[in-house]
């Protein structure tokens, strides 16, 4: 669903809107979104969407070590 790319581009979008800009957009695939300042919530709760999805879709191996013994040397 989502790619690095897009996070990467939401991430932008937040940089440029806290760094003064005062419309800022965002594009990926045929999509195409323009905040303003008065929307900085909404771009956070985007990258947590997309942080979340990418989590979902590379989630990280577990990996269990264990030993036995029978207790005799």
């Amino acid at each position: 669903m989502y790619t690095q790319e897009y996070l990467e581009a939401v991430e932008k979008a937040i940089c440029d809107l806290q760094s003064g800009k005062r419309v800022t957009s965002v594009s990926y695939g045929d999509t195409h979104v323009q905040y303003a300042p008065i929307n900085l919530a909404d771009l956070l709760k985007l990258r947590s969407q997309i942080k979340a999805g990418l989590s979902e879709t590379n989630p990280r191996k577990r990996q269990v070590i264990f030993s036995t013994s029978k207790g005799v040397r």
